[in-house]
């Protein structure tokens, strides 16, 4: 009798399967390794409340579509990751507290049934906050080669939104857009979805 060895997606919890409850019992123990090592982290919004986030992790979403082709033909795809993504940068958020500032910008909005030009707030700058240490970023869209890694290198690929998602320690599913990369997408228009604050902790 022979046995094949399986690798899984995590360095950490590769081994040799001889049945597939040995699977499913390593891919038990690969979940459970990386809940610990994300701790929850806080959420800060602008109408002063907080929530606690676990099973936490950052959504970047993006758009790919043929080179040369119309935007109609393409699809929508996300990766995520537990670091922020600035351009060709990846940086670590673990023990630190990042801060979204917020500028007026005009949109057109529907006011009682008339379009309207209109004010609302826009994240424009991002603080990150270690100790006595503040590190001022731009949000500027991820690479495609950290987003999109696997898209084929013919197809455009263009940042739509980095989103936050977990669920609270009640168990609520959330889903908050934290950066919009394009004006199709708006985020934290309202103080109770405008994310101001992230505590990761170590």
């Amino acid at each position: 009798m022979s046995t094949t060895p399986v690798r899984h997606a995590s360095r950490a919890c590769t081994s040799t399967v001889f049945a597939a409850l040995a699977v499913l019992a390593g891919t038990t123990l690969c979940a459970a390794q990386e809940s610990v090592e994300r701790p929850p982290i806080v959420v800060h919004f602008a109408d002063g409340s907080s929530v606690p986030l676990r099973q936490w992790t950052l959504s970047y979403e993006y758009f790919s579509w043929p080179q040369g082709g119309s935007q109609v033909e393409g699809t929508a795809g996300r990766r995520s990751s537990a670091d922020l993504w600035v351009g060709k940068k990846m940086v670590p958020l673990r023990g630190s507290t990042l801060e979204i500032e917020y500028e007026p910008v005009e949109r057109e909005r529907d006011v009682d049934g008339e379009t309207r030009t209109v004010k609302v707030p826009s994240p424009h700058a991002l603080k990150l906050v270690e100790g006595a240490k503040t590190t001022s970023l731009k949000p500027d869209p991820p690479h495609r080669e950290l987003m999109a890694p696997s898209v084929d290198k013919k197809m455009m690929v263009v940042a739509r939104s980095l989103d936050l998602r977990g669920e609270s320690l009640t168990g609520t599913k959330m889903d908050v857009c934290l950066l919009s990369y394009t004006s199709l997408v708006e985020c934290g228009e309202t103080p109770e979805h405008q994310v101001t604050q992230i505590e990761f902790p170590r």
